[in-house]
């Protein structure tokens, strides 16, 4: 069973925050709209009782598992988006990288945007995107490389991994959190028991309160070592064909830019107040669903809203726009990874899978 959340609705009007199915459910997902959530509870329990299979299935060895010829690291997360996976794996690629290591990056292909920015920040380290990663990952030791990066794989059981590092975000941790539909969460707090590394990430919540729920993590998973990452906006930049252009060696505007703001992540409003924080000026925002594919009515819209003003935007949204609209002045918030607590260890971690070949 496929533990990938279906993306939410699409939603987001020009200058005020979307609406129809899109809204409901981010409503339902805070606890607002108590009696839209109990009529999902069924869905909730149907959910968790084939998740509870699937997973018990490779515990048990119902199912087949491959364990590749590489040292296999993944990242992953047990909530819908949000929790800086990419970031985070752009993070350990360059980590790896400096250890002198040929690492792959394998991704599930289900989104163009994230293997498309990996191959922008590390033009030298081969991206595999496609559903079948045991496949990818012969591929890659065929090719060359030394070590393979599995974004987003947490759910994904048939690969053994030597090392798996599961983020949680601050911003959304719950002790009892409520599964899809009814709430964003892929698996419960339980679920870090196969986790060797877990990370408490933070974009907008004070590192006061990440700490505290590193502690209450720490008790989930006593086994587990616990990091703390901060994911820090850059400042903004102009986005351009050329990654050397647009990429970490860029020069960040030191003026406070004014446009409007479009995004489509599945944390839309971490990036809406980082973007004000950095300097941004926007009376309008338009907010799609993650992984949104913009329509030419899409496209007018955004015309539309910026008038002769850029277009604020993520990097992953970025690589969308400007495939769908090539001339559209786009200006992104990039973002950086902060070590706050537990990155020795966390290294030390990656070091002892390295040495398994």
């Amino acid at each position: 069973m496929s533990a990938r959340a279906p993306a939410p609705p699409r939603g987001g009007a020009a200058g005020r925050p979307p609406g129809g199915a899109e809204a409901l459910l981010r409503r339902i997902w805070r606890g607002e709209a108590p009696l839209a959530a109990a009529l999902l509870a069924p869905a909730e329990l149907l959910f968790r009782l084939g998740q509870s299979a699937y997973h018990g299935a490779y515990d048990l060895g119902v199912l087949p598992r491959t364990r590749p010829t590489l040292p296999t690291i993944s990242i992953g997360n047990l909530a819908v988006g949000g929790a800086g996976k990419t970031p985070v794996a752009r993070w350990l690629v360059d980590e790896l990288l400096a250890r002198g290591e040929r690492p792959a990056l394998l991704h599930g292909g289900y989104a163009a945007d994230e293997p498309e920015l990996h191959r922008r920040w590390h033009p030298q380290v081969p991206v595999y995107a496609g559903r079948d990663r045991a496949r990818s990952a012969a591929l890659a030791a065929e090719r060359g490389a030394t070590v393979l990066v599995l974004d987003d794989a947490f759910q994904h059981r048939r690969l053994v991994r030597d090392l798996d590092i599961v983020l949680v975000a601050a911003e959304r941790w719950r002790a009892r959190p409520r599964l899809l539909p009814r709430g964003p969460w892929r698996e419960p707090p339980g679920a870090l028991q196969r986790a060797q590394v877990v990370v408490v990430t933070h974009k907008v919540a004070r590192a006061e309160a990440a700490a505290s729920v590193a502690q209450e993590l720490a008790r989930v998973a006593p086994h587990a070592v616990v990091a703390r990452l901060a994911l820090v906006p850059l400042g903004w930049r102009a986005w351009a064909a050329d990654p050397a252009a647009s990429g970490p060696g860029a020069a960040a505007s030191t003026e406070a830019p004014a446009g409007v703001a479009v995004c489509a992540v599945a944390d839309p409003d971490s990036f809406l107040e980082n973007a004000r924080a950095a300097g941004a000026r926007f009376e309008q925002a338009l907010v799609f669903r993650d992984h949104h594919a913009f329509s030419d009515a899409d496209l007018a819209a955004i015309e539309r809203a910026r008038g002769t003003g850029p277009v604020l935007t993520t990097e992953k949204d970025a690589v969308r726009l400007a495939a769908a609209s090539p001339g559209l002045p786009l200006l992104v918030l990039g973002q950086t990874v902060q070590v706050e607590a537990g990155g020795a260890a966390l290294l030390e971690r990656v070091e002892r899978a390295l040495g398994r070949r």
